[in-house]
């Protein structure tokens, strides 16, 4: 952890960061984003979800110029939409890898171009799969019909993103097939595969990670990744956190990712986000900031919660 540099890009992660537990942005972590663009720093959402997915309704109020999506996969300008990186999964690996999982019970999402797709032969898993209603009417509202997964993938076309994978609890407490599934997956040096939250599997081409995108935006507005600063919760979060110049572990995180932070705030239900801002972000006027600017730098501590 690099301290006293003055921090000018923010990212965050979406669920079990951004969101509470029910889904919503709560006013407190509102509020604390704004006070930090106000002095300048630019904050973006950093996210497993794709461009569709993200909760533009929710983020009104507090407007970010970048998204980074499909686990840094893509990125995308707000402004108009355009992707401004983007690397697609290696279409010839991925026929076998779905034949093989389309012959279980497994709740496939595949993400192309900013928008996510279903496979129509899993449909009816979703309602199996124990997630949270909020998670659920996510699934539900945002995906597209895919009828023909494989033919879709012979065709040369593909440009796929990411895929997510969710699972049906078992009885003893297990997922069906993951266990295979993961190492079927990590087996391949093509792909990065990830835990995005909710004992899924994430996946992306091989070094595709939420920290590649955080380096590309740092690079798109001349900032050093030391200026930045990353906050998450999940293994899908690990690259970004660890690429950052301070990474913040949230309260709700999973031991692995806290080991990996330089330090960890309050859980998603403790507004964790606006902590962490208002701890580690803090606002000074300088000599020189007569006409009002601030300058805005980071004061560090030891990996204790807020």
């Amino acid at each position: 952890m690099k301290l006293n540099n003055k921090i000018k890009l923010l990212a965050l992660d979406v669920d079990g960061t951004l969101f509470d537990n029910a889904g919503q942005i709560p006013e407190k972590n509102i509020r604390a984003i704004q006070k930090a663009q106000e002095a300048g720093v630019t904050v973006v959402v950093a996210s497993g979800r794709d461009y569709d997915g993200v909760p533009h309704d929710q983020l009104k109020e507090v407007a970010m110029p970048y998204l980074i999506t499909t686990n840094g996969a893509a990125v995308y300008r707000t402004a108009d939409r355009i992707c401004l990186d983007e690397h697609c999964l290696p279409a010839e690996k991925l026929l076998s890898i779905f034949e093989f999982i389309l012959q279980r019970e497994v709740y496939m999402t595949v993400f192309i171009d900013g928008h996510n797709y279903t496979p129509v032969s899993v449909y009816d898993y979703v309602w199996r799969l124990g997630l949270p209603e909020h998670i659920v009417n996510h699934f539900l509202e945002g995906r597209h019909e895919l009828p023909d997964l494989l033919s879709y993938v012979k065709s040369g076309k593909a440009k796929i993103q990411k895929v997510t994978l969710n699972f049906i609890p078992a009885a003893d407490g297990t997922f069906l097939h993951r266990d295979e599934i993961w190492n079927l997956l990590t087996a391949c040096p093509d792909i990065c595969v990830v835990d995005g939250g909710f004992h899924n599997i994430e996946f992306t081409a091989a070094n595709v990670n939420k920290g590649l995108g955080l380096r590309f935006i740092a690079k798109e507005l001349g900032i050093s990744i030391e200026e930045t600063m990353a906050v998450g919760d999940s293994g899908n979060d690990a690259e970004m956190l660890m690429a950052a110049g301070l990474g913040v572990a949230m309260g709700n995180a999973s031991k692995e990712i806290k080991a990996i932070s330089d330090v960890i705030t309050l859980t998603n239900e403790e507004c964790g986000v606006a902590h962490a801002i208002e701890k580690y972000i803090r606002w000074e006027m300088t000599p020189t900031s007569i006409g009002g600017e601030k300058q805005v730098s980071i004061s560090g501590g030891s990996q204790s919660p807020i």
